[in-house]
């Protein structure tokens, strides 16, 4: 990796997690763990050897580790350190500043509904603690839950899920986006269970996307 080779800690902190591609694999890695497949499927346009390679510098940076599930997977994943979890304020503030000052995506950019999520995740929630929602999109799942009265997301199926919420890519866009609210996403997908407990869990993610004023 370059180095900068100058003494201040912004400089020292992009030495690390300023090589391109590697912030991404870290918001790849913010729902949970997962296998090299699919952050390659997750990072649409990055070579092979590129993934390979950030991975490698990231595992020896100490901010992803690699390891092999219990049997009878013995899938091998890659997750975030407690470093990297540490990353996760600075994505966020850099989400906010990509919805107030970013171009708008082109037509043609890629999406992906894990990418819909991340401005949902850690928003106010009136979902009670201890109760959980699976929300099916379609080949990926996801559960939320609460912490603490904000919203949790995490990639796989909710244990015992008090509601589970199949719905379309286009229909949880219309959401974050602002475009349909939650009734109306609710509506045109399919719930199975508390369909009380789908509109708590779902109420975070209205509009989750929706450019802020800028800041003065």
């Amino acid at each position: 990796m370059k180095h900068y080779g100058q003494a201040c800690a912004i400089a020292r902190a992009l030495d690390v997690v300023g090589e391109r591609w590697s912030l991404l694999l870290v918001r790849e890695l913010t729902f949970g763990p997962r296998r090299y497949r699919d952050l390659a499927t997750g990072l649409p346009g990055i070579p092979s050897n590129v993934l390979a390679a950030r991975l490698k510098d990231l595992q020896a940076a100490g901010i992803i580790a690699r390891r092999t599930l219990p049997a009878p997977t013995d899938v091998t994943v890659y997750e975030l350190t407690g470093a990297g979890r540490a990353l996760q304020p600075a994505l966020h503030e850099l989400l906010d500043w990509g919805l107030r000052y970013a171009p708008e995506p082109a037509e043609d950019d890629a999406a992906q509904p894990a990418w819909a999520l991340l401005g949902a995740a850690g928003r106010p929630t009136a979902l009670p603690a201890g109760q959980t929602c699976e929300l099916r999109v379609g080949p990926e799942f996801f559960y939320l839950s609460s912490d603490a009265g904000t919203l949790t997301v995490r990639r796989g199926p909710a244990p015992d899920g008090d509601a589970v919420v199949t719905m379309s890519a286009d229909t949880l866009y219309s959401l974050v986006l602002g475009h349909t609210t939650v009734t109306d996403a609710v509506r045109h997908s399919t719930v199975d269970g508390d369909t009380g407990i789908a509109h708590r869990a779902l109420e975070p993610l209205a509009a989750a996307f929706t450019k802020p004023a800028p800041a003065r």
